[in-house]
């Protein structure tokens, strides 16, 4: 009984050690994560399912610019962490105004317990605007990802350039 009165304060300290440790673990790592890739101009943009909260503009949504013409591709990344298996509808929807104008994916998934699994759509930039975006101007939709009880917004700025064709030469002073 001496004995253990000599080492409570050390045994009360390894429990705490020990139960800082799981806190960490159950609250970083346990858990249903998604991630959202893509890639905007040359450079690969990931969003992962904490920087949705810090990023972007109005509600924190995050923006990325398009050009005009061109097709990005999405790929949304779910890493179950739980114990036990996760099913779930994944819809992908297009909207300008708060008006709905496409729906780009809608499929079930179903990822085995600390399994992962993906699902990948293509955004075609010429399928949302008219032909008549002029140089210089651009349009935002916003991209809604539904999955399960969790929404994901993303606001996709097309930006329609100006056509280097159609650059005037500036001409130089003191030349001819």
């Amino acid at each position: 009984m001496t004995n253990i009165r000599k080492n409570i304060y050390l045994y009360l300290t390894l429990a705490c050690f020990l139960g800082i440790i799981l806190i960490f673990v159950f609250d970083g790592y346990i858990g249903l994560h998604d991630t959202l890739t893509f890639t905007s101009g040359e450079f690969p943009v990931t969003i992962a399912a904490d920087q949705w909260q810090a990023r972007g503009g109005p509600d924190n949504t995050p923006i990325t610019p398009a050009n005009y013409g061109n097709k990005l591709t999405f790929t949304y990344k779910l890493d179950n962490r739980h114990f036990s298996s996760y099913k779930s509808a994944i819809d992908v929807s297009v909207w300008k105004n708060q008006v709905k104008l496409a729906d780009l994916l809608s499929t079930t998934v179903n990822v085995k317990a600390f399994g992962k699994v993906q699902a990948e759509w293509v955004f075609d930039t010429t399928q949302f605007v008219s032909g008549n975006l002029t140089a210089g101007t651009s349009a935002d939709f916003t991209m809604v990802i539904q999955q399960g009880d969790i929404q994901r917004k993303v606001i996709i700025n097309i930006y329609q350039g100006v056509n280097p064709e159609k650059i005037i030469p500036v001409p130089q002073p003191g030349g001819g």
